[in-house]
């Protein structure tokens, strides 16, 4: 069991079937599991899984044309390189977390989660390759977590550009496509059994959703339907997760609602609005 401490709280983490040990907790958080746990807040959780089992002319033959294509023209044409990155190292954590704030900043996310994934690297769960042009310029870094049967993608970001030309966006579309195949034959030599793309949304309306589950799709193989569950073992626990709950569907409620007035505003004064779904 992987243990984080937020501000009020200490967490337990269990990813996948594995089961938690007897570190004192004030909650578990079971990512993924194949079936519910007992006693426990459970919810869907979607994501798309690729069988690390067969050979790479196997896993190939399963991905779409284009998707084989920006590989190849990333190895062959644009020469670019992986590499592998310590995740305990500062320098590797410091480059990644200002190149995700960036990114998040200007699409108004989250910022990096940093001291969880300080946490996953101590305990030797956290793998990062960066891809790199022939020149040495950074083009892309995946964050991926790591066991003995199954790697997941946590996060892929690159260098953050205003307003990248067409031939950026596509050099940058390869390197992501070559990094996420290192990633796969890399775990495959390890013997892990399963690449996980990190979710799949299951809706049919957010278009930039939509759009990564295309990207994921192109790799092949195929969704599951898992669950992430909550098991509160302190009151501390439950006090502090019921406020959290609460603060966070009044803030997705007011978002909603700037959205809508924006939308409307938008209306008004003639500008064109996407259709609702």
């Amino acid at each position: 069991m992987f243990v984080y401490r937020s501000r009020f709280l200490t967490r337990g983490e269990v990813w996948f079937d594995n089961e938690p040990d007897d570190k004192p907790v004030d909650w578990i958080l079971y990512r993924q599991r194949s079936s519910p746990v007992p006693h426990a807040r459970c919810r869907f959780f979607f994501t798309r899984l690729i069988d690390l089992g067969r050979s790479p002319d196997e896993l190939l033959a399963d991905m779409e044309e284009t998707t084989v294509s920006k590989i190849r023209q990333a190895i062959e044409k644009d020469k670019l390189a992986c590499e592998r990155r310590d995740g305990s190292d500062a320098r590797n954590l410091d480059e990644f977390e200002t190149m995700w704030n960036e990114f998040a900043a200007a699409k108004g996310s989250a910022p990096l989660n940093r001291a969880w994934l300080q946490e996953l690297a101590m305990a030797g769960a956290l793998d990062m390759t960066a891809a790199r042009d022939a020149r040495g310029a950074l083009l892309a870094v995946q964050a991926t977590y790591r066991d003995k049967k199954r790697a997941q993608q946590l996060m892929v970001v690159s260098p953050y550009r205003s307003n990248p030309d067409i031939a950026a966006r596509r050099l940058t579309n390869r390197a992501n496509c070559f990094l996420h195949w290192n990633a796969m034959l890399r775990m495959k030599e390890q013997g892990i059994g399963y690449f996980d793309f990190g979710g799949w949304y299951p809706g049919t309306s957010d278009i930039e959703l939509l759009g990564i589950n295309a990207f994921k799709k192109s790799f092949g193989g195929q969704v599951v339907c898992e669950y992430e569950c909550h098991r509160i073992l302190t009151l501390k626990a439950r006090l502090v997760l019921t406020i959290a709950r609460i603060l966070r569907h009044a803030r997705d409620t007011r978002r909603e609602y700037r959205a809508n007035t924006q939308k409307q505003t938008d209306a008004a004064n003639g500008h064109k609005v996407s259709p609702a779904f």
